[in-house]
């Protein structure tokens, strides 16, 4: 069908449920919490192995076939989620989700629900995948043999559902204090005229920016000072995935490393560096473990995998050990060389204790 007639909400018209969710899918145009603060992960009680997930919206953008729309889910008590018990011989990484099920395309069901979708026990766990339909809340890293989960084991993600943003538009002064600017990139600049210098009785007011920011090179441009935050992660070093976009580009994990274990560069939750990146661009960022014992980072993966990344390590040798009862930092920078293939410039351990 080309033209859906009758339109939604004709007065007297009868049409399916799909057309609604196609309307609401002009609003919110890409799977996530609707505010900040919606379904958030929290430690229940003093501690069990259960989590506790808060009230609020969830967008969810159905995948198991085209022209399914938006799906509008709504939590309105805190709810509670068991978390199955701690492998006796290794870490593992639990994934919380909301999902839609809707038996018109699949399945039986009928209904929107929670799931924590158990990760598999491995010295370096991964994250399990995101089942069709949903949205990704955060994941739990559930230690060996753990008893309880605590606020330090969870990572919310907190991904906001989108809408129909395009070109913007500034009128006046605006004053920008202590605000985040998420991947602005310039689309197109057009010169179509002479810029004449103001003199002192000029007067600006009310320009108008229609242009779109998209991957274009700012040559020339010297940013001042420029003042970037961090993240601190109250977890445990065991293996860890490194969201770029996400949490910036120092991460310390403020907890006592368990194990030695991978890390995986990457730009966000189910978005991979390579389709972020082209081919002649670097991007950098810190890594600080806590140890006690002289863990340590023994792989280095970009977007889940080592195939296609190149590790160049300082001084030609990839360390074999952290340092003992000090906070190790390790610096890299992750140069695209091509479709899916990177080099990783390496540097650390460093002890700093």
């Amino acid at each position: 069908m080309a033209l859906r007639t009758p339109p939604s909400w004709l007065q007297n018209g009868s049409h399916p449920a799909e057309n609604d969710r196609l309307t609401t899918k002009a609003i919110w145009q890409t799977t996530g919490i609707v505010n900040s603060t919606d379904l958030q992960i929290t430690q229940n009680g003093g501690g069990n192995m259960s989590v506790n997930v808060s009230s609020g919206w969830a967008a969810i953008v159905g995948t198991t076939q085209a022209n399914m729309g938006t799906y509008m889910a709504y939590n309105d008590a805190s709810t509670n989620l068991t978390i199955a018990t701690a492998s006796p011989s290794n870490p593992r990484i639990d994934l919380v989700v909301i999902t839609i099920n809707d038996a018109y395309y699949t399945g039986s069901l009928n209904n929107v629900s929670f799931q924590v979708i158990a990760g598999t026990p491995a010295a370096s766990p991964t994250v399990p995948a995101t089942p069709a339909n949903s949205l990704a809340l955060g994941q739990i890293a559930v230690g060996t043999s753990v008893t309880s989960i605590l606020t330090a084991n969870i990572t919310n993600y907190g991904v906001q559902a989108t809408g129909p943003f395009g070109n913007v538009t500034t009128t006046g002064t605006q004053t920008l204090t202590n605000k985040t600017l998420t991947a602005p990139v310039i689309s197109s600049i057009t010169n179509t005229g002479t810029v004449t210098l103001p003199t002192a009785t000029d007067t600006l007011v009310a320009r108008t920016t229609t242009d779109t920011l998209t991957n274009k090179t700012l040559a020339g441009s010297v940013f001042q000072y420029p003042i970037e935050a961090w993240y601190i992660n109250a977890t445990a070093f065991a293996g860890y995935t490194a969201y770029l976009q996400t949490n910036n580009a120092v991460h310390y994990l403020t907890t006592t490393s368990t194990a030695n274990g991978a890390l995986n560069i990457t730009y966000a939750s189910g978005v991979t560096l390579n389709a972020n990146m082209v081919t002649g661009q670097a991007i950098s960022f810190a890594l600080l473990i806590t140890n006690t014992t002289a863990y340590y980072a023994n792989s280095i993966q970009v977007d889940g995998t080592t195939s296609g990344v190149t590790t160049k390590w300082s001084g030609g040798t990839a360390p074999s050990a952290g340092n003992a009862s000090a906070v190790d930092i390790y610096q890299f920078t992750i140069l695209k060389t091509g479709s899916a293939t990177f080099t990783v410039l390496a540097a650390g351990p460093i002890k700093y204790a």
